[in-house]
């Protein structure tokens, strides 16, 4: 899906990253990081996720390819609710803002004055957007999760694709405490993107309006929508 592959393939994408405000509920992420050695990992995984209804934030978004090389950085800030609500924004030189809600995406791009509009499916939960904004019951049958604790308070957990099409081959999850502290995903080419979340709130009040695309008079907007649905 392009909303995936332009935020974590080609670095302006592709969700939604993230550290837990003082806003936080300690109690709920708390109990499931003292039952964590009782349950499943994905188990575990999933009441954290669970906790938060909604997430807006800042980002810090860095590639390395196979060798270890640093090959770009971006910065931006994101927004997420459930079900289905996502927006990303990556800052200047790489400017460019992704809306999705429960029927379109919309990519656009201010240095092209263009925008691209796709009909949004279910597709959207195989991609780390998945975390954030979709359902997270479908994790289990989507990936093998494992947890890689490294003692202390720090928590991690891997992600594998189950199935062998997918856009990435690992997605590491980390928290510190009770924060959302980073992600970190390595393609099939082995170029590895890593998302490192900042000034995050969660569960605050989010409209649908904060995910409806504002497109400044004049964009050139290409639809890649089937004939029988309307963005009007």
């Amino acid at each position: 899906m392009l909303i995936v592959f332009r935020l974590f393939a080609v670095l302006c994408i592709l969700a939604p990253a993230v550290g837990f405000s003082e806003q936080t509920e300690p109690s709920v992420a708390s109990n499931a990081v003292s039952t964590q050695a009782a349950v499943a990992p994905i188990d575990t995984l999933v009441a954290r996720l669970n906790h938060i209804k909604s997430i807006q934030g800042s980002f810090v978004q860095f590639a390395v390819d196979q060798r270890g090389v640093s090959i770009q950085e971006s910065r931006g800030s994101f927004k997420a609710k459930r079900p289905d609500y996502f927006y990303w924004r990556t800052d200047a030189p790489l400017e460019q803002e992704i809306y999705s809600n429960e029927r379109f995406v919309t990519v656009f791009d201010p240095d092209l004055e263009q925008a691209t509009i796709q009909a949004n499916t279910r597709q959207s939960d195989q991609t780390p957007a998945v975390l954030f904004s979709g359902d997270t019951t479908r994790i289990d049958s989507l990936y093998v999760v494992e947890e890689t604790g490294e003692g202390g308070n720090v928590a991690q957990f891997v992600l594998t694709p189950r199935s062998g099409d997918s856009l990435f081959e690992k997605l590491r999850i980390r928290f510190e405490g009770s924060q959302l502290a980073e992600m970190r995903l390595r393609d099939s080419l082995g170029q590895e993107s890593t998302i490192r979340f900042i000034q995050t709130e969660i569960n605050l009040e989010l409209s649908d309006e904060v995910f409806e695309p504002k497109l400044p008079e004049g964009t050139d907007i290409i639809e890649d929508i089937p004939a029988n649905l309307s963005v009007d």
